[in-house]
């Protein structure tokens, strides 16, 4: 996704930034929630939302930075 004016990139960037936030404040709420014993479904979703949270936080970057391949970050898999 190319953004072609600021307020494209805005919106693109206030997307980022939503799912960002929602993310965080799910990782919160496993860390909580593993401090008194995650099962194996909570370790594996706070992977999964870590992961997620790493390429989100790399496309935000590459956003400010304006490259033009912000949304082309190589997604890691939870392993």
């Amino acid at each position: 996704m190319m953004a072609t004016n600021s307020a494209d990139t805005s919106v693109v960037a206030g997307d980022l930034v939503d799912r960002i936030n929602a993310l965080a404040v799910e990782r919160t709420a496993l860390y909580r929630r593993a401090s008194d014993g995650a099962t194996p479904e909570q370790r594996a979703r706070l992977k999964e939302v870590e992961a997620e949270l790493a390429v989100l936080w790399e496309q935000r970057r590459r956003a400010r930075a304006g490259q033009d391949d912000a949304d082309e970050v190589p997604v890691r898999r939870a392993a």
